[in-house]
């Protein structure tokens, strides 16, 4: 079975996509049903840098995705006709149409279809409205569709009315933890015990609730300290304003360190040694930071929204977002648990986490790509 994965994006790379296709076209390029792969993305992409290349796997360029073009690009399709897929697997909610050859499509970003506010501005209001529409044309024409959670799939098949026979949920799976942890450079409560939020600075992510929780936290943990580590882009920067002035004004200032992107080295310390992790956001189709805050057996103060509780199941306190005070009670009371409780807990988590096997995600992905690809059925009947 021959695969062609296109990687339809505007021309950038999230980290999540990123953690994503490395594992998975690695374990896809493994499996001996597949012969061949093409890896076509746009140049600014980079995948030839930062993904291993097997004797499987041919990288081709393609153009950055243009809204209402369902089409390959005139480079796309000469390669695309070169390598004659039986399967195109397209890893982000975006058709194509190429010659009838069925097409399988991934549904990792909610935001669209969810309505949830990324950003501020005009521009990004326009752009929620192509993706909602894309997504929706995606959903509609693929052969089949690829979750990472039942949460997703019940909401596809119930909110948005999608025929729940043709979506399956698929784990990500769990990374290993660098084996050079560092704290960050610039790292200010070396010392002190601190809570740790991650994820990138996106409204929906919902930090406000951890500060107007943490001036009565303080109260009861004095000394304790906030740190939050992701990075907003343009569009969220009204986002991180509001929030820098909130904590100011919540008298703050000093007791949170805005830690931006972190290479991983430097936020699996954060993990490693944080007090507790809090996850206040209010949507999320998967979210790796959730699975590595388990891997990394933190005790977890989360909201009970979306795929959340999914993931985390029994190893995570549970609070309703937007719930300030019953945050700052439950991350009290992880802070207070004794150091036996501490460690069971940590344990059961990290068990948790390691459930979650990139294995197993390719093995159900593949069995889909053969269940869509007729020349496959045929020689296997």
């Amino acid at each position: 079975m021959k695969i062609a994965v296109l990687n339809l994006t505007g021309g950038g790379v999230s980290g999540g996509y990123k953690k994503y296709l490395s594992a998975m076209l690695s374990r896809l390029a493994q499996a001996p049903e597949i012969s061949e792969i093409l890896c076509a993305s746009p140049a600014s992409f980079g995948a030839e840098k930062w993904l291993a290349g097997t004797a499987k796997v041919k990288f081709a360029a393609c153009e950055p995705f243009r809204f209402m073009r369902h089409s390959p690009d005139p480079a796309l399709k000469l390669a695309l006709d070169e390598f004659k897929p039986d399967v195109i697997f397209v890893p982000i909610e975006r058709y194509i149409a190429y010659r009838g050859v069925p097409v399988v499509i991934m549904v990792q970003n909610m935001a669209p279809l969810s309505g949830v506010k990324t950003g501020t501005g005009l521009k990004e209001r326009l752009v929620a409205l192509v993706r909602r529409y894309e997504t929706r044309i995606a959903l509609a024409r693929a052969d089949a569709v690829i979750v990472p959670t039942e949460y997703v799939k019940n909401f596809l098949a119930g909110t948005a009315g999608f025929p729940a026979e043709k979506i399956t949920a698929v784990h990500y799976g769990h990374s290993l933890a660098p084996a050079a942890a560092r704290p960050p450079a610039a790292f200010p409560f070396h010392g002190k015990r601190f809570v740790l939020t991650a994820g990138s600075l996106e409204s929906y992510r919902g930090i406000e609730d951890l500060l107007l929780a943490f001036p009565d936290l303080k109260q009861r943990h004095p000394g304790l300290k906030l740190a939050v580590a992701g990075g907003s882009r343009p569009a969220t920067e009204p986002y991180f304003s509001f929030l820098k002035s909130l904590a100011a004004a919540r008298g703050l200032a000093g007791d949170i360190a805005w830690l931006g992107d972190l290479p991983e080295e430097e936020l699996s310390w954060c993990y490693s040694n944080c007090a507790a992790f809090a996850l206040t956001s209010r949507m999320e189709s998967f979210c790796f930071v959730a699975l590595e805050a388990l891997t990394h057996g933190c005790g977890i103060v989360s909201t009970d929204s979306a795929c959340l509780p999914e993931i985390f199941g029994s190893e995570a306190a549970y609070y309703k977002a937007g719930d300030a005070p019953a945050l700052g009670l439950a991350l009290s009371a992880v802070l207070d648990r004794p150091s036996d409780e501490r460690r069971r807990i940590s344990e059961a988590a990290a068990r948790r986490g390691a459930g979650f096997l990139w294995d197993d995600a390719a093995a159900k992905t593949i069995k889909i790509l053969k269940e869509v690809s007729p020349r496959y059925s045929r020689k296997t009947k």
